[in-house]
């Protein structure tokens, strides 16, 4: 079973303290104490970079746009809980960092496998996190960045946690991901990419996000996947022909899981929608708002990546 803390405690990393100008400089580190599993990030001020290149922009790791990004670690590793997440904001680019411990509290000595994709139709960063690291002191964090614009610690479908990070809407960036040793940390590196896609966002709504389908083209069969803040309320969506119309269509399911984090959910839709239809989205528990997406429910033409 996972556990969430509820103090959000980012390690003082005593080895981390490369020059500005080295590629594993990391950002200052903070203690924030927190009543909530969801909170802001951290207020992180650079170090001074004089002449030299700010430290994410620095080293021979190769920047991505999209799809399948970097793997790293080993077979095994001792980290097992996230304890916090910290920035780096400069004028070229942004820097992510990860901080993990051990079962014992120390800062982690090395990581298991992590994977990192880019969905850079919706712009969602994702940290596929080992098996092994099974807690976190966060579920969401307001990263404020030009580029990242919040993360989300995710109980996927397939069990293992994720890291999300989602980039601001309408941000074209590149990136890349790799690990820091002594401790282990994960790194991300943003820069802006003129050439790559824009990123369209994930629908928010309360204690809801909507990461597929994007607004826009789509075809069938329609499928909806994102993720829920509460692990035990049903999630409902439905598909309208006018703005609050009638429901043409429904379905519903209850996301299960045994921690506090955001819990993924998949749905598909029966049959084969057609023309402009508006899908909502609602937690039906209480007073949640939810989230309307347009939709072009093309049947021919190609395929949306969105709804892949």
């Amino acid at each position: 079973m996972r556990h969430f803390a509820s103090v959000l405690t980012i390690v003082v990393a005593a080895t981390a303290c490369a020059s500005p100008g080295s590629e594993d400089a990391i950002p200052p580190t903070e203690t924030v104490d927190s009543t909530t599993t969801s909170t802001s990030a951290p207020t992180t001020t650079p170090a001074e970079n004089g002449a030299t290149e700010p430290p994410c922009l620095v080293g021979d790791h190769p920047f991505s746009t999209s799809g399948v990004v970097s793997a790293f670690g080993g077979a095994a590793g001792d980290a097992i809980q996230i304890s916090g997440i910290r920035t780096g904001f400069y004028a070229e680019c942004e820097r992510i960092v990860v901080d993990l411990l051990t079962a014992d509290g120390a800062p982690a000595g090395s990581l298991g496998l992590v994977g990192v994709e880019y969905d850079a139709a919706v712009g969602i960063v994702r940290i596929n996190l080992p098996p092994a690291v099974v807690r976190t002191a966060i579920a969401d964090l307001r990263l404020d960045g030009e580029l990242a614009d919040r993360a989300y610690i995710v109980d996927t479908v397939t069990g293992n946690l994720a890291l999300d990070i989602h980039i601001a809407s309408g941000s074209r960036i590149a990136l890349r991901a790799f690990e820091v040793t002594s401790p282990s940390r994960i790194v991300v590196d943003l820069k802006p990419e003129p050439d790559a896609p824009a990123a369209t966002g994930a629908g928010l709504g309360d204690g809801l996000v909507v990461i597929r389908p994007v607004a826009g083209v789509a075809t069938p069969p329609l499928r909806v996947a994102g993720y829920a803040r509460s692990s035990s309320s049903p999630i409902r969506a439905t598909l309208h022909d006018t703005p609050e119309g009638p429901v043409v269509s429904s379905i519903e399911t209850t996301t299960t899981s045994s921690t506090d984090a955001w819990t993924e959910f998949e749905l598909e839709f029966p049959g084969s929608p057609s023309g402009t239809m508006y899908l909502r989205l609602v937690i039906p528990s209480g007073d949640s708002s939810p989230v309307w997406l347009s939709l072009d429910m093309s049947s021919t033409g190609d395929r949306n990546a969105s709804n892949t």
